[in-house]
């Protein structure tokens, strides 16, 4: 064959090849500068609690956002009777095709904690940050040309918070509901994990991967982040934490909490007016996206 031939068509078949839905451009990579530039956008509404003018408007631009860059966004509004009364929550959900009909959920809440000792609370690293995360992670996959090999669902929670205390009808309002939902329509054989965020953004980063998390995925965690040399920035820790995770859990559904539960010393930060956006990091944000990245879109089939 003559090779001013193959040069001919080499630039064609590139052009073809770069043109198929399964020929990724690129490796899917954070961008850590628009990741904080989200959380930033997102401390920028106030106090987003359930139920809040601030709290709606927060989830029309995530549900914006999600959209923009190019994910298939489905919103989702319930009332529930609470220890505050009734309040409206909203789940917003921005779904990624992927090669297969069966999905993942990476989820994160977008709600914050009102607190009566913390009137100046901006909730930057719970849960701007990881709701900000999961927004990049959308815009990073969508750009990359990657159809995933199973299909990804993005899942802002809502109602996360208790508006009380912790108990079987109080907090993970949003996370229980599809949770419910997901169950009633018979799609818990199609999930094959949950991976929750939460408070990711601690400059002085070390997530916390509770025992109350599905073991074979912390596993895929800890091998994700090993494989980025990210390994000394993930543990296991014999403690449980109860967060959106749960649900799922209940109902037999493999799920991971990727949570950094030591933010600032003694885990002082932690729903006080000092958790704010300075304290978010954005290489933190780069190192828990791209193990995430890495882990849904090639650990978990």
């Amino acid at each position: 064959m003559p090779l001013t031939w193959l040069t001919r068509m080499f630039p064609a078949l590139l052009l073809i090849l770069s043109g198929c839905s399964d020929f990724p451009r690129s490796t899917p990579e954070i961008d850590s500068n628009n990741a904080y530039i989200l959380a930033v956008r997102l401390v920028a509404f106030g106090k987003r609690y359930s139920g809040t003018e601030e709290n709606r408007k927060q989830a029309d631009f995530i549900a914006a956002k999600a959209s923009e860059y190019g994910a298939s966004v489905s919103i989702d509004r319930f009332i529930r009777r609470t220890a505050a009364g009734l309040i409206e929550f909203t789940n917003i959900t921005a779904e990624i095709k992927g090669k297969s009909s069966d999905f993942i959920i990476i989820g994160s809440h977008y709600d914050i904690k009102k607190i009566a000792s913390a009137p100046d609370f901006e909730g930057a690293n719970d849960s701007a940050s990881s709701s900000a995360l999961l927004l990049e992670m959308i815009r990073a996959v969508k750009a990359s040309g990657h159809v995933p090999p199973v299909t990804l669902r993005f899942v802002f929670f809502d109602g996360e918070e208790c508006q009380m205390a912790y108990s079987e009808n109080d907090g993970l309002w949003g996370s229980r509901n599809y949770a419910e939902k997901l169950k009633d329509s018979g799609g818990i054989k199609q999930c094959k994990a949950v991976v929750l965020l939460d408070m990711i953004g601690d400059a002085d980063l070390g997530v916390t991967l509770p025992v109350n998390s599905d073991r074979k995925l912390v596993e895929k965690v800890l091998e994700s982040a090993g494989a980025l040399g990210y390994g000394q920035y993930f543990n296991m820790k014999n403690i449980e934490i109860l967060d959106d995770h749960q649900p799922f859990l209940q109902l037999g559904i493999p799920a991971v909490d990727i949570i950094d539960f030591e933010y600032g010393p003694g885990n002082a930060y932690w729903h006080t007016n000092a958790d704010k956006i300075d304290k978010i990091s954005k290489k933190s944000l780069k190192i828990v996206g791209d193990c995430v990245l890495r882990l849904v879109l090639s650990s978990i089939r």
